[in-house]
């Protein structure tokens, strides 16, 4: 069931049996937030597709039309971000959202679909991307005297390097702040 804009304004964190619950704390900056977004909406597929792109389109004026249409999409699911964050000012994004819109169940699908296509994805298309750059910019990495397929294994393997590595040192970085080490505030 849907609710008004009134009634979200006003809502508490509260469950279906009326408990108040315990809200998310609300740590990011502005400058921090706009510039995950901004990331997230980029992210690597201008630095993998382009040269694609322009070999099918043939036209680098229309590939550069091709960029501002969709980033006029993606600025209109901002703006809708924007106004359902407005309305609902508490941590949790797309879950609170759901969750108070239509039903917990949404927001608990919505955060699983996250990790699985919505974060996971992209972390491994860049991964590949960054591992075909390093291939192509330093061929001496990738060159085995082998078959191409131990080539694609190589390039595979450094890009499951690239994902540990920087899930390694993200780990360390909560770590850090949870113990306190490091204040990012």
């Amino acid at each position: 069931m849907l609710k008004t804009y009134n009634s979200l304004l006003d809502q508490e964190s509260k469950n279906h049996q009326g408990q108040v619950e315990p809200d998310l704390v609300r740590k990011l900056s502005l400058f921090s937030t706009t510039n995950i977004v901004i990331a997230n909406m980029i992210g690597a597929g201008i630095f993998t597709t382009s040269g694609l792109l322009i070999k099918e389109i043939g036209h680098p004026i229309l590939l550069m039309v091709l960029w501002v249409a969709g980033g006029l999409i993606a600025l209109c699911g901002a703006l809708c971000y924007g106004v359902l964050a407005s309305a609902m000012p508490r941590a949790g994004g797309e879950y609170v959202f759901l969750s108070r819109l239509f039903h917990p169940i949404f927001g608990f699908l919505s955060g699983w679909v996250s990790f699985l296509v919505g974060f996971s994805a992209p972390i491994a298309a860049s991964a590949i991307g960054v591992s075909e750059y390093l291939a192509r910019s330093f061929p001496q990495i990738v060159d085995t005297g082998h078959s191409s397929l131990s080539v694609w294994m190589v390039k595979k393997s450094i890009a499951i390097a690239i994902v540990i590595t920087f899930t390694l040192l993200h780990s360390l970085g909560i770590e850090c702040q949870s113990s306190k080490w490091i204040d990012y505030s």
